[in-house]
């Protein structure tokens, strides 16, 4: 049994989902990531661990893992909530607003928003890609994904997004560094349900002393 509230839920743990946890992080908002896997990656975890990606920007060259372990570095300082070996059954918009999440095995989550970044599909216990619950939401699709709007990454269900393969919209190109994109953008309209009538302006890591501070304090030593 598990049971958890959170100011978003992500469907999902691959790049995109981490780089999420980044972005959403910067702005104090907690999270929470549900994935059928043991461990962190996605596809990089399973399907390519070993094998070189030439189009990260950064890095010449970087194998699936290694990517992995530098996202996982870079939310560090947010301390995002795993839940692994779990799979998401549904997503449903209570009275309150809030979504309730049920998993399978038992528990149920809640949060604000919901995140899906589920890939193609859920790996199952043999290592397979197989659809998983998510083929059957009742969310406007366009092929095997989910249609977005391109400015916010807000599928059919307000409140609920999409990113990384689990979307598409015109012009998709299935790349990670579009995942990274789209997880900066969706975190953009995400803030504007979680906080709504507050700051909406971008603010940047360079310059905003006040999301240097968030990151500083979270990153300092625990004693």
């Amino acid at each position: 049994m598990e049971d958890g509230d959170a100011d978003v839920v992500l469907v999902g743990a691959g790049p995109a989902a981490l780089f999420a946890v980044f972005q959403l992080g910067l702005y104090g908002l907690k999270c929470r990531l549900v994935d059928s896997l043991d461990r962190a990656g996605g596809q990089c975890a399973v399907l390519y661990p070993d094998k070189p990606i030439h189009d990260v920007p950064g890095f010449p060259s970087i194998d699936g893992l290694a990517l992995t372990a530098r996202l996982l570095e870079q939310i560090a300082p947010f301390s995002p909530a795993f839940s692994f070996g779990r799979t998401v059954l549904a997503v449903a918009q209570r009275p309150d607003g809030r979504f309730a999440i049920p998993l399978d095995g038992g528990g149920t989550l809640s949060a604000s928003v919901v995140v899906v970044a589920t890939g193609l599909g859920r790996f199952g216990a043999d290592g397979a890609l197989e659809a998983g619950p998510a083929a059957d939401w009742p969310f406007e699709r366009a092929g095997d994904a989910f249609r977005v709007d391109a400015e916010t990454f807000e599928t059919s269900q307000p409140g609920v997004f999409a990113i990384g393969d689990a979307c598409r919209y015109p012009g998709k190109l299935r790349l990670i560094l579009s995942g990274f994109h789209e997880a900066a953008l969706m975190t953009q309209a995400v803030r504007r349900i979680c906080f709504p009538g507050g700051r909406t302006a971008l603010e940047y890591t360079t310059s905003s002393s006040r999301l240097k501070k968030r990151i500083g304090k979270a990153a300092a030593p625990q004693e």
